[in-house]
C-alpha cells in the first residue's frame, strides 16, 4: 500500500507539471506560425491580407504587421500609419513596410505608446497608383505582471501541498520501519 501512495504522488506531480506547462504558454505561443488576427482590406485597387502577430495589441509593445497581396506578382511598397482614435491622447505614428525576401510580402513593426482606440492605416504604392485603407484596433495597457508569473504564484501552494504529502508519506514509512525493527 505505501508504494501505491508514492506512485500516486508522482502521477499527481507529473499531471500538475503538464497542466502548468499548457497554462503558462500564452495564446501567441500555442499558435506557432499562425497570425493572431487577419484583416482583409481593399487598399484602392490592391486587395491584401494584413496579419497581426497579436490579437490584442498592448501599449509600448511592438506590433508586427505582415501585408500579403492577393496578387503575388505585385511589387508594392508603403507604410503603416497609426492614427489615435477618439479619446486617445497621442499623435500619429509612422512605420515603413519592407519587402520580405524576394516575395511580394511586406512586413512592418509599429509600437503604440498609449492605450485606447487607434486606427491602423495601410498606405500602399504600386503599379496602379497610391491608395490607403485602415481598420480599428484597441490597444490595451500592459498587465501588472506577466501572464506566466500569475500562474506560478497561483500554483505555488499546490507544490507545497504535494511536498508536504510526500514528506508525510516518508515519515509514516520510517515510523512503520521503526516499529518492525
Amino acid at each position: 500500500m505505501p508504494g501505491h501512495i508514492g506512485n500516486l504522488l508522482k502521477g499527481v506531480c507529473a499531471l500538475l507539471a503538464l497542466v502548468a506547462c499548457v497554462l503558462l504558454a500564452p495564446g501567441e505561443v500555442l499558435a506557432v506560425g499562425m497570425p493572431a488576427r487577419v484583416v482583409t482590406l481593399a487598399v484602392g485597387a490592391y486587395v491584401v491580407d494584413v496579419d497581426l502577430d497579436q490579437a490584442q495589441p498592448y501599449a509600448e509593445r511592438p506590433l508586427t504587421l505582415t501585408v500579403v497581396p492577393h496578387d503575388s506578382t505585385l511589387r508594392l511598397h508603403g507604410r503603416i500609419i497609426a492614427e489615435p482614435g477618439l479619446g486617445t491622447d497621442a499623435t500619429k505614428l509612422y512605420a515603413k513596410l519592407t519587402l520580405q525576401g524576394h516575395s511580394a510580402v511586406l512586413v512592418g513593426t509599429i509600437s503604440m505608446p498609449v492605450r485606447g482606440a487607434w486606427n491602423l492605416v495601410i498606405e500602399l504604392t504600386g503599379p496602379q497608383g497610391q491608395a490607403r485603407a485602415g481598420f480599428p484596433v484597441t490597444v490595451a495597457a500592459p498587465g501588472a505582471m506577466p501572464f506566466w508569473m500569475g500562474w506560478v504564484i497561483a500554483l505555488t501552494p499546490l507544490v507545497a501541498i504535494a511536498w508536504w504529502l510526500l514528506w508525510l508519506h516518508r515519515y509514516r514509512r520510517s515510523l512503520a520501519g521503526r516499529q518492525r525493527g
